[in-house]
């Protein structure tokens, strides 16, 4: 079965960064059941930061990308499908 970007959408997790200051926020997706703002390991985790700015980033492949939120998640669930993580 395939996954879909609605299945990978819905998988959405959202966590603060750093519990003690409430700056950036982390958008977690897909392999994030034990994800919390103490337990948030980024490297192993796919995610997209908010900035305390509003600024949404991402981080794969040693790419910065920068844009929407609905950008972001396109580009990351292309990514997690080209990579292989839901087979």
């Amino acid at each position: 079965m395939a996954v879909t970007f609605a299945d990978f959408r819905a998988t959405l997790r959202l966590t603060w960064a750093d519990p003690e200051w409430l700056g950036e926020k982390v958008f977690s997706y897909w392999n994030n059941q034990d994800v919390t703002s103490f337990t948030c390991d980024s490297s192993e985790v796919m995610h997209i930061i908010r900035a305390s700015d509003g600024t949404f980033r991402l981080e794969i492949a040693n790419l910065l990308h920068i844009g929407t939120l609905e950008e972001l998640e396109e580009i990351l669930y292309q990514w997690a499908c080209d990579e292989g993580w839901f087979y």
